[in-house]
């Protein structure tokens, strides 16, 4: 068994050489740098965006960008930029309390399952198995029509629908860090199931669930987006991206714009989730391989 100080030295190490990987990545790095920027500018939405998103000027509906508006105003005369900034927020709390939901959820029975085995592995992947058969729309409609439409309520949903990506991932690295020499050597000495699950199985699970939370944030926000569109998700007077689009596309022939800039910043913000989920993926990977 590692003492403490070797323990410390080397996570150090592998943290330094995982920061030096990573921030050769520049796409990565510059997707990471977008998303802090677009967090900044979503908390400060209140000093940033140059209107109250709730300001009406019924003189100046559907106005196309310009100027004074440069996201153009909508159907009800208020800037769709300052709009567009406040539903930053509602759209990446919303994805990451979605995430959060489906770690709760995923998490401890995938650690259970990889770790236990037998009889309890069967039951808790039987389970999962019976909720991934459902189609996953479907499924989350049925349940923000037993909760109600909200967005709280959207985002329990789509964590449910998540979870299981969660649960399987935490099954395939725990049992596989379950059988690895120094976990059997923790047993052999008497070590409780709890010493090896927080000494050795969640520093080795933590790394590939990062990942996966950069990923499925980018889901979540879909998800969101798919269900504000059809109403179940962000109700007025708050608005997120998606419940944005939904407003603009009535007006679609009279100002594109409406969709245009909330369409594009879920792309955006999707696809830069995307690029640093593969950024971490590839520099913790190698970090993987290489204590392995």
């Amino acid at each position: 068994m590692s003492s403490p100080a070797n323990d410390s030295q080397r996570a150090r190490s592998a943290g330094q050489r995982f920061l030096r990987r990573f921030l050769q990545q520049r796409l990565a790095l510059g997707c990471l740098g977008f998303l802090v920027l677009l967090t900044l500018a979503a908390v400060f939405a209140p000093w940033v965006a140059p209107y109250d998103p709730l300001q009406q000027d019924l003189d100046r509906v559907l106005e196309s960008p310009s100027r004074d508006h440069w996201f153009g105003t909508d159907e009800l005369g208020r800037d769709v930029l300052s709009r567009t900034l406040f539903a930053a927020r509602v759209s990446l709390l919303a994805a990451a309390q979605a995430v959060l939901i489906a770690i709760a959820i995923g998490v401890p029975p995938g650690l259970v399952a990889g770790l236990w085995g037998g009889r309890v592995d069967g039951l808790i992947m039987r389970a999962t198995d019976a909720l991934m058969s459902f189609p996953p729309l479907i499924l989350a409609v049925a349940l923000i029509a037993v909760l109600g439409p909200s967005l709280t309520n959207a985002m329990i949903a789509i964590g449910i629908l998540l979870s299981p990506t969660f649960l399987r991932l935490m099954r395939a690295t725990t049992m596989a860090v379950a059988q690895e020499t120094y976990v059997e050597a923790a047993r052999s000495i008497g070590c409780t199931q709890g010493w090896i699950i927080r000494k050795h199985v969640l520093p080795n699970v933590v790394s590939p669930l990062f990942v996966q939370i950069s990923v499925f944030a980018g889901v979540a926000m879909l998800a969101e987006a798919g269900l504000s569109f059809l109403g179940l998700g962000a109700q007025p007077p708050d608005s997120s991206w998606g419940a944005m689009v939904g407003r603009g596309f009535r007006y679609l022939s009279l100002a594109p714009s409406l969709i245009v800039f909330p369409g594009l910043a879920i792309a955006i913000t999707v696809l830069a989730l995307y690029v640093v989920g593969d950024g971490l993926r590839d520099s913790l990977g190698r970090e993987i391989r290489r204590e392995s």
